[in-house]
């Protein structure tokens, strides 16, 4: 039996090169606003379009797509000289801190993600629709638990097929499989280029698992750290899933962050080396789901997860791991930088890469591609951090904010949504703060609820559908006007900045012990609606400075009571 080492390292594609230095980067006017932004090149030009150059032979950044977008690491360690000597040293620090305080189960699941085909680790993230695409995939894996004495040398990786392509959900492992583990996916080029030694070969003070102990003892002195090719398979595979189930969109990209954490706490990787390989994977994902040979095959396991043996046989009893929004969001924050400070340029605005947007298309799907582009430039993290600042922007995309809508209105923002599509077409939820001096203006059917602290400024307009507050600063700074549709709130007290308009067309829902401030003038025609639950005589429904006209209709009003308008505000009376 081989080596389980030498069959990572076939995987991977490993091979014997020469030490190449890899350049200094140097960046490039960017775009400051969103009207302005653009896809900027590579050494290598586009990811997409190069990606499958990422092989054996390929080893500048001219030619490899993946050389290139590694290459910031060239900063503070290029042919094995340390050039940046505290921050390689952090790093180490950083892996050692995490591996000496680990948990029993933290040490379980990392070795776990060691041994699993991680296309099956990726499965935990579907939370309730797991033991369906468990049954329905027919997915397997040769390891359930952590044995209690070290792996022998010769211990093989999983070699049972994880998923079957002929099972229920044969297309979305097809898909799986074409996204991820293919020759040109595999990071084993990039790392024989930077030949970055693997963390417990750098510093007795990081703590293998010692199940794995003497596995990676054995293992070869060229399996390098920087960048984790777990990582990378781990993105792969779960932007993949992603696309194809977003109902679960930031839960997978939860997890697949939790297996780069997984190689740290497994002493296999270093915290930059998890970074870099979110960013080959997401890269490699988005390249991937561009390709114009896969559209087929995507449509086909798009309809495939959303049939009755996935997303209809939901297990309302499971557990799920990933069923806390905060806690997401906290553990997808901290593995974007792992706490390191910012030691570049922190001026430098937003990078959206050629053909990033498609990783918001079923996610955002009443977006335009454009608008998508947009999500991605204003919810972008700041530069400057290690690793991060790559030519065409893949190392500070927020992909788990990004899925929370915009982070910043620029220009005047249409959303229109067909509440006929389903799924996100019909609902969403915005929760990000948004800022900007744009606007908005939502339009067709369905619901668009926003729940973050927002600033924007220029407005907001419903012409279509249902607009949600459910936060006190929710409709921004500016004026609201409601043209048709409705303006809903629920169970909040939500300030109007600006003036209120509402024509005959428009409808004001709202829920008991629900206010509206207006800070200026209020011209009210239309409909009021009044929903959920008893409301008391002399309630203020509305406050303003002053207003002119008033509601044509009135519903849902308790019995006895009416409204009244007064200098400042509307009030219900007996």
């Amino acid at each position: 039996m081989k080596n389980r080492q030498h069959t990572w390292t076939k995987r991977v594609a490993i091979i014997s090169l020469m030490a190449v230095t890899l350049p200094m980067v140097t960046n490039v006017a960017q775009a400051s606003s969103t009207a302005a932004l653009a896809p900027h090149k590579g050494a290598y030009g586009y990811f997409q379009d190069t990606y499958k150059q990422n092989v054996e032979g390929n080893t500048t950044v001219q030619n490899n797509p993946v050389v290139g977008e590694m290459s910031e690491f060239s900063k503070y360690w290029s042919n094995g000289q340390t050039l940046n000597a505290p921050l390689l040293k952090e790093n180490i620090d950083k892996a050692a801190k995490v591996t000496q305080t680990r948990s029993y189960a933290e040490t379980e699941r990392s070795y776990l993600t060691d041994w699993r085909d991680l296309r099956y680790n990726l499965i935990d993230g579907l939370g309730p629709y797991s033991s369906a695409f468990i049954k329905n995939a027919d997915a397997k894996t040769d390891y359930m638990s952590m044995p209690t004495t070290p792996d022998p040398v010769n211990t093989p990786w999983s070699k049972t097929q994880w998923a079957s392509p002929t099972s229920k959900l044969g297309p979305m492992v097809k898909l799986m499989n074409t996204t991820s583990y293919q020759p040109f996916t595999a990071t084993g080029v990039v790392k024989h280029v930077v030949k970055y030694l693997r963390p417990y070969r750098q510093s007795s003070e990081v703590k293998v698992v010692p199940a794995l102990a003497k596995v990676m003892a054995a293992a070869p002195a060229d399996d390098y750290d920087f960048p984790s090719g777990h990582t990378t398979a781990g993105f792969e595979t779960g932007m993949t899933l992603a696309y194809l189930v977003p109902e679960r969109y930031q839960q997978l990209l939860t997890r697949s962050s939790e297996i780069g954490y997984d190689r740290v706490l497994a002493g296999r990787h270093t915290p930059l080396a998890t970074m870099g390989g979110r960013m080959v994977g997401t890269a490699m994902a988005a390249a991937a789901l561009n390709d114009p040979a896969n559209q087929a095959l995507m449509t086909e396991a798009y309809s495939n997860a959303h049939s009755s043996a996935l997303l209809q046989s939901s297990d309302a009893t499971a557990q799920d791991q990933f069923g806390d929004y905060q806690k997401n969001r906290a553990d997808w924050r901290y593995r974007m930088t792992y706490g390191f400070n910012q030691i570049g340029d922190t001026h430098q605005a937003v990078r959206v890469p050629k053909g990033a947007e498609v990783l918001l298309a079923t996610r955002l799907p009443y977006l335009t591609d454009t608008q998508r582009r947009d999500v991605l430039f204003t919810t972008g993290m700041p530069s400057g951090y290690p690793v991060m600042d790559d030519a065409e922007g893949w190392g500070r995309l927020d992909l788990f904010s990004a899925a929370n809508g915009y982070g910043q209105f620029n220009d005047t923002v249409k959303v229109n949504m067909d509440a006929k599509k389903g799924q996100f077409a019909a609902k969403d939820n915005w929760r990000n703060d948004i800022g900007g001096k744009g606007s908005l203006v939502k339009s067709g059917t369905g619901l668009l609820q926003l729940s973050g602290k927002n600033t924007f400024s220029g407005g907001t307009t419903v012409k279509g559908g249902t607009l949600q507050l459910t936060s006190n600063t929710a409709a921004g700074q500016g004026k609201v006007t409601v043209q048709g549709g409705t303006l809903q709130l629920t169970n909040q007290k939500v300030t109007v900045k600006g003036t209120y308009q509402q024509t005959k067309r428009g409808q004001l829902k709202l829920a008991k012990d629900t206010k509206v401030t207006i800070n200026k003038s209020a011209k009210l025609a239309g409909t009021l609606r009044l929903t959920g639950g008893k409301w008391k005589n002399g309630t203020s429904l509305l406050t303003y400075k002053h207003h002119a006209g008033k509601f044509t209709h009135v519903k849902g009003l308790p019995k006895g009571l009416h409204v009244v308008y007064t200098k400042h505000a509307v009030r219900l009376a007996k």
